[in-house]
């Protein structure tokens, strides 16, 4: 049988002497080894807390890992036996009806020819100076429309209508020698 008296005096033993060590030492290191104490109990907390996450997230992901695993296996399993059966059989493979889902479907914007496109108010600080011979938007890297380039021919500036970007054209003249 245990004897409890015996492990309480024990015990009290122990409590003495931790005590008469504690009250022994001046009052700023007993206030150290309390912060100590109460650091180290929440590093401890902190480091199991994170620990068993740790373990538990990996036991989560080792299971998730072994159900797609053999999820897959018999998707694939039970994909070649339907191509089996339609082979042997000579049967030819069902085809899908598109579902009536809104969601799943992409409407495809109408094409607009230029002059119904959204015209982008450029500002002056977005010219660029180039070449009249210049056939594309160094912005959006569009080619430029026949409008721009009479335009750019006869004023010597035009905006992109895909961005707005400004041009201006400076004509350079070659000498020869």
């Amino acid at each position: 049988m245990v004897n409890w008296e015996q492990i309480a005096e024990q015990a009290l033993v122990y409590w003495e002497e931790f005590n008469a060590w504690f009250l022994g030492m001046p009052i700023y290191a007993q206030v150290l080894v309390i912060v100590g104490v109460v650091a180290s109990l929440v590093l401890a907390v902190i480091l199991v807390y994170y620990a068993l996450k740790g373990v538990v997230y990996l036991i989560y992901y080792i299971l998730k890992g072994i159900y797609l695993l053999i999820e897959g296996i018999f998707v694939g399993i039970y994909k070649l036996f339907e191509e089996l059966y339609y082979a042997i059989s000579g049967k030819p493979k069902p085809v899908k009806a598109p579902s009536d889902k809104e969601c799943c479907e992409q409407v495809e914007p109408p094409q607009q020819s230029y002059d119904e496109q959204e015209i982008i108010m450029p500002s002056q600080k977005e010219i660029q100076i180039v070449q009249p011979d210049a056939v594309y938007c160094s912005e959006c890297g569009s080619q430029y429309t026949e409008i721009m380039l009479e335009q750019l021919k006869e004023n010597g500036i035009a905006y992109c209508v895909f961005c707005g970007k400004g041009y201006k054209s400076i004509e350079v003249k070659a000498e020869q020698y």
